[in-house]
């Protein structure tokens, strides 16, 4: 009986110690550098488009586009393009009207 328990004992330490230590793969892909391109298009309807690479696998990090757009008036607002993952693109339009145009193009990281 106390031989049953010492080696139940020793195998929840030996999980418990794979749970918690991170595995080397992901180490060395947080120590990677992240780039990231922005861009857009200067012909209606203008959209924008950003693209990283180097994050960690997807869903554990991702990249959105984040556009401020403008109308004739001056008035400014935020559109931001789905999340996608290492190497992928993702776009938005600010609208289908030809008034509106892109201010400015961006990126949004996230990590869960």
């Amino acid at each position: 009986m106390k031989k049953a328990l010492i080696s139940a004992f020793a195998a929840a330490i030996a999980v418990a110690s794979l749970i918690i230590a991170p595995s080397a793969s992901a180490a060395e892909v947080g120590t990677q550098d992240i780039d990231c391109d922005t861009w857009y298009t200067k012909t209606s309807p203008n959209v924008g488009y950003a693209k990283c690479t180097g994050m960690l696998p997807w869903p554990l990090e991702g990249a959105q586009v984040k556009l401020t757009c403008i109308d004739p008036h001056g008035k400014q607002w935020l559109i931001y393009g789905p999340r996608k993952g290492n190497g992928k693109t993702s776009s938005a339009k600010c609208s289908t009207d030809t008034n509106v145009g892109i201010l400015k193009v961006g990126v949004n990281r996230t990590r869960i």
